[in-house]
């Protein structure tokens, strides 16, 4: 039984998302939602300016126009997750946690696609690492 506290402490303290009751896990993944979505538009706008009006339009164009069909894959992957977890409480969680999952992933699929440099030139963001 001790055993079990000290295990349930510890990974509450290694991930605050973990361990706790279903209203906090879902606050806290609605935390690291938009720490996420946050970072995502940070890159996102480091993109749109590296390609400005002037520069390369259609380049641009396409970065919003992959923006705009992520939020609609984003949307529909998510709530499908939430879905299918409809009868437990922990749809919630399992929702936030495919959102945050996809947004990092698109975050590092702009830095890899549009911050970056073919030569030795530093990326104009540093790689995005996991939202925690």
């Amino acid at each position: 039984m001790i055993l079990a506290i000290l295990v349930g402490a510890a990974v509450a303290a290694s991930d605050p998302c973990k361990g706790a009751s279903t209203p906090d896990v879902n606050a806290c993944g609605e935390q690291k939602l938009k720490r996420s979505n946050a970072r995502l538009d940070k890159y996102l706008q480091a993109a749109l300016a590296r390609y400005g009006e002037d520069s390369d339009a259609a380049v641009r164009l396409g970065v919003q126009a992959s923006e705009t069909a992520f939020e609609a894959y984003r949307s529909t992957e998510c709530m499908t997750v939430y879905e299918d977890w409809k009868d437990g409480t922990i749809r919630g969680a399992m929702e936030l946690g495919c959102e945050i999952e996809l947004t990092d992933h698109r975050t590092h699929d702009v830095w890899a696609h549009w911050l970056q440099y073919m030569d030795s030139t530093l990326p104009i963001l540093p790689e995005p690492k996991p939202t925690n």
